[in-house]
C-alpha cells in the first residue's frame, strides 16, 4: 500500500483501464452488485478529506498532507438491492435468496471486495500506487451528500496515484512475517 503520492494527475485512459477490471469481478447470479464513486477533481477530494478526516486517528490520512495526497479516490459500494432483485427473477426465485436473511454469506460484500482487489492489482499493473483504507468519521455525510442509495454499503476507500519517492515502507511491515504456508493452508482437514 502506498501512502504518499506524487502530485501528478492520472491520465483518463489509465484510470479507465484500472477501473474497467472491476466490471469483470465475479458476482453471484451475475447480479453485478458493486458500484463506485470516483472523486478526482480537486474540489471533490478536498470536500471528502474535510468531511472524513478524523484528527484522533493516529494513521496518516490522504489529504492531511496535500503535497503527497492521491490524485483520485474511489469509493466502492456493495449494492445489496441488486442481489435481492436478481434472485427475485424467475430463473433464481427457487433458491429463496430474494430475502437478505436467507443469504448465509452476504455475497454483495464478498463480490465487491473482489472488485476492489482487481482495482488494486490493476493499479499496480499500470504503474500506479494504491492504498485501501477505511474511514472512521463522516460516512453518513458522504453517503447523504453523494446521493448513495440506502441499499448500498460503503466498503472503504481506494486511493490512487503515482507513488512518491518519499513513500517508504514502515518498520512494522518488516517486523511481522507472513504466516508459513503450512500454517495457513490445511490440506484435507484442519
Amino acid at each position: 500500500m502506498v501512502r504518499k503520492f506524487d502530485q501528478k494527475p492520472i491520465p483518463d485512459d489509465v484510470l479507465k483501464r484500472v477501473l474497467e477490471v472491476a466490471r469483470h469481478a465475479p458476482s453471484g447470479g451475475f447480479s453485478q452488485g458493486f458500484d463506485f464513486i470516483v472523486l478526482a477533481k480537486p474540489e471533490e477530494l478536498e470536500w471528502f478529506y474535510r468531511t472524513t478526516d478524523d484528527p484522533t486517528d493516529p494513521e496518516s490520512f490522504p489529504g492531511r498532507e496535500p503535497n503527497v495526497a492521491p490524485a483520485c479516490l474511489v469509493l466502492p459500494f456493495a449494492n445489496k438491492r441488486l442481489y435481492l432483485d436478481r434472485y427475485s427473477q424467475p430463473d433464481k426465485i427457487e433458491f429463496g435468496m430474494d430475502k437478505e436473511e436467507n443469504w448465509p454469506v452476504p455475497f454483495w460484500t464478498v463480490d465487491t471486495a473482489m472488485a476492489i482487489m482487481l482495482i488494486l492489482l490493476s493499479a499496480v499493473e499500470e504503474g500506479l500506487g494504491a492504498w485501501y483504507l477505511g474511514i472512521t468519521r463522516g460516512e453518513d455525510d458522504v453517503l447523504r451528500e453523494l446521493g448513495v442509495p440506502t441499499s448500498c454499503i460503503m466498503l472503504g476507500v481506494i486511493a490512487l496515484g503515482y507513488p512518491s519517492s518519499e513513500d517508504k515502507p514502515r518498520g512494522s511491515v518488516f517486523a511481522s512475517r507472513r504466516r508459513p504456508f503450512e500454517e495457513m493452508f490445511h490440506m484435507g482437514r484442519w
